[in-house]
C-alpha cells in the first residue's frame, strides 16, 4: 500500500501547530533547503491520513506482516545518546529510500524524508510530552515513539 497525500492541502509551515520546532530561533542548525522539505498538512489531510495510519496502530494488524525490532532508546539529553539513535534508526531503514509520515495525533501530520527525519529527529520527537507514530509512505516500517524516551520499528516482512 502507497500512502499518497493531496498536495492542495500541504500547508505553510508558520501555520502548522508544530512548526515552531523547525524554525530557526528553535533550532538554528536546520537551512532552508531542509526545512522546505518538510511539508506540513492540513488538518483535514492529516485525519484522512491517521485513518490508514490507525489501522497500522493496532498491532494484530502488523503480526506475520512485520517483524518488530527491540525497544530502543531514543534519549536526547547528550550528543552520544542523540548520536546512538540517529545511528540506530539509520541502520534499521537503510534499505528504505521513500517519504515519511509524521503523526503527532489525527489533525498534526506532515511529509518529509527520511533523512531530514534521521538529521532532525530531536525536533520531531520531544520526551515527556509526544507519542508519535512514523510510517513509509510505502507502509515498508513503522516507528513508533514514546514519550519515555523509547522507540521501536516494524518492518515487512519480505516473504
Amino acid at each position: 500500500m502507497n500512502i499518497q497525500i493531496d498536495k492542495r492541502e500541504i500547508i505553510p509551515l508558520s501555520d502548522f501547530e508544530l512548526g515552531w520546532r523547525f524554525d530557526k530561533g528553535h533550532n538554528s542548525d536546520i537551512s532552508d533547503y531542509d526545512k522546505k522539505e518538510i511539508l506540513a498538512l492540513s488538518e483535514n489531510e492529516s485525519k484522512r491520513l491517521n485513518k490508514v495510519i490507525d489501522y497500522y496502530e493496532i498491532e494484530s494488524n502488523r503480526m506475520g506482516k512485520y517483524l518488530e525490532t527491540d525497544w530502543f532508546s531514543a534519549n536526547s539529553e547528550n550528543k552520544d545518546k542523540v548520536e546512538r539513535f540517529r545511528n540506530q534508526v539509520e541502520k534499521y531503514l537503510k534499505p528504505f529510500n521513500e517519504d515519511i509520515i509524521i503523526s503527532w495525533e489525527r489533525k498534526l501530520t506532515l511529509k518529509t524524508k527520511k533523512n531530514i527525519f534521521i538529521k532532525y529527529w530531536t525536533d520531531f520527537l520531544y520526551p515527556g510530552s509526544d507519542d508519535v507514530t512514523i510510517i513509509s509512505e510505502r507502509t515498508n516500517w513503522i516507528l513508533f515513539y514514546n514519550h519515555c524516551e523509547v522507540a521501536n520499528i516494524w518492518i515487512k516482512n519480505k516473504s
